[in-house]
C-alpha cells in the first residue's frame, strides 16, 4: 500500500513537471559558486507524521501583544498531493521567533471541496487582520478569497470572494501586499484548464494583480503583464520600491526570475525582462529592508535544483547585488528542495523566514522557520 501511494503521488508530480513545461530550455549558465553560509538558528521543524503528509508554505504576521502568529497549510490523510484534503493552522512565538508554541491550533477548517492552502497576512489600516487564502473545489477552480480578524486572530468573518468566475488562480503564499497609499494587490496567476486530468492545464499562466482601495470589500483586475517574448510566466510576487515604483518577481522555466514593474500602483506592467535572481521554476520572494531603501530576497539560486536556498540584500532597483549567503542547503549527499519562503522581519537586527524543506526536487512535505540578523547577513 505504501509503495502504492508513493508511486500513484510521483507520477502525479511527473504530470505536473510536464504540464507547468518545467521540462523546457533552461538558459546554460556558468558554473555557479555556492554562497557562504549565513549564520542561522532553525527555531522551529514541521516535519509530516501519521495522517499528517505533508506540512507546507506559510506567512507571518505581528499581533498587538508583540507576538508573532504564523498560519501554514497542514494536510491530513494520506496523500500530500497539491490538491489533496488540507487546512489552515496556526503558532505562535512570545519572544520574537526564538521558540514557538509546541500544538497547532486550528485557523480555518477545510472549506474546499479539495482543500485551502497558500495563506498571505496583512495588518490593515482599521487595525483588522485580513487572511488571504486559496480555496481549490475542483481541478479547474481555484481562487483566492479573504476574511477579517478584529480580535487579533481569535475569529474571523464570513470570506469575501476576490474572484468570481470559476478559474485556475495561482496566488502564493506570503504575496499580497499592502502599498503606502493603502491599495491592496494580489498578484495572480491565472493557467488556462483544459478538463480532465488534474494537473491537465496550461504551463504559462497569465499574470495580472487583483486590486482593492476600499480594503478588500470591492476588487477589479489590473491589466496583464506584457508577455511579447512567450515566456513561461507563473507565480508572480510584488514589492514596493523606495522611489514608488513596483516591481514584480515572475517564475519561470528559463533559468532566471523575470522582473516587471509598474509606476501607477499596479494597473499596468512594463514587458518582463531577465534579472540577475538565477533561478529554477521555483518563486522568489522579496521585501525591502527596514529602514533602508535596499531589498532583501530569498530564492533558490540554481537553474534547474530548488537547492541552495539563498538569501541576498539587493540595490533599491533590484538590479545589483549588495550581499549574499546561502540560508539552507543539502547535506550528506541528502535530496532536499527548499522553496515557498515567507520573510518577516522581527525588527532591523532579525529576520524570519518560513519555507518548505521537505525531501526530494519539490521539497514540500516539511517546513522549518529559521532566524537570522542582518548583521550575519551583511558580513
Amino acid at each position: 500500500m505504501g509503495r502504492t501511494c508513493v508511486f500513484i503521488f510521483t507520477i502525479g508530480y511527473l504530470a505536473l513537471i510536464y504540464n507547468l513545461g518545467i521540462w523546457g530550455n533552461v538558459a546554460q549558465e556558468a558554473e555557479l559558486v555556492v554562497a557562504p553560509q549565513v549564520s542561522k538558528t532553525v527555531t522551529l521543524e514541521l516535519p509530516p507524521g501519521p495522517d499528517n503528509p505533508r506540512n507546507s508554505e506559510g506567512d507571518f504576521i505581528r499581533l498587538e501583544s508583540g507576538d508573532i502568529l504564523y498560519v501554514y497549510t497542514k494536510y491530513y490523510g494520506l496523500s500530500g498531493d497539491d490538491h489533496a484534503s488540507a487546512r489552515l493552522v496556526s503558532r505562535i512565538t512570545r519572544n520574537y521567533g526564538v521558540t514557538w508554541s509546541d500544538q497547532d491550533e486550528l485557523v480555518l477548517e477545510n472549506e474546499g471541496r479539495l482543500n485551502v492552502m497558500s495563506v498571505s497576512l496583512l495588518r490593515l489600516c482599521d487595525n483588522s487582520i485580513a487572511l488571504f487564502y486559496l480555496v481549490k473545489e475542483t481541478p479547474g477552480d481555484c481562487r483566492p478569497y479573504l476574511r477579517y480578524s478584529y480580535d487579533e486572530g481569535k475569529t474571523w468573518t464570513d470570506r469575501i470572494e476576490i474572484i468570481d468566475a470559476p478559474s485556475y488562480n495561482v496566488v502564493n503564499n506570503s504575496r499580497v501586499v499592502l502599498l503606502s497609499n493603502n491599495r491592496i494587490l494580489v498578484p495572480v496567476a491565472r493557467h488556462a484548464y483544459k478538463g480532465g486530468d488534474v494537473y491537465n492545464y496550461e504551463g504559462k499562466a497569465t499574470v495580472f494583480c487583483m486590486i482593492s482601495d476600499d480594503g478588500g470589500r470591492t476588487w477589479n483586475p489590473s491589466a496583464a503583464v506584457p508577455n511579447a517574448n512567450n515566456i513561461m510566466y507563473q507565480e508572480p510576487g510584488i514589492v514596493e520600491l523606495a522611489d514608488g515604483r513596483l516591481l514584480m518577481t515572475i517564475r519561470n522555466a528559463s533559468g532566471r526570475q523575470y522582473f516587471s514593474y509598474s509606476s501607477d500602483g499596479g494597473e499596468t506592467w512594463t514587458e518582463s525582462e531577465p534579472s540577475i535572481l538565477v533561478s529554477p521554476a521555483s518563486p522568489a520572494t522579496i521585501k525591502r529592508e527596514p529602514g533602508s531603501d535596499n531589498l532583501v530576497a530569498v530564492w533558490n539560486e540554481s537553474p534547474d535544483k530548488r537547492n541552495p536556498l539563498t538569501v541576498a540584500i539587493l540595490s533599491p532597483d533590484g538590479k545589483s547585488f549588495l550581499a549574499k549567503k546561502t540560508l539552507d542547503k543539502s547535506v550528506s549527499g541528502e535530496e532536499r528542495g527548499f522553496c515557498y519562503p515567507a520573510l518577516f522581519f522581527v525588527d532591523k537586527d532579525y529576520f524570519l523566514v518560513g519555507y518548505c524543506c521537505g525531501q526530494g526536487y519539490w521539497g514540500l512535505n516539511a517546513s522549518r522557520i529559521s532566524r537570522v540578523s542582518m548583521e550575519d547577513l551583511k558580513k
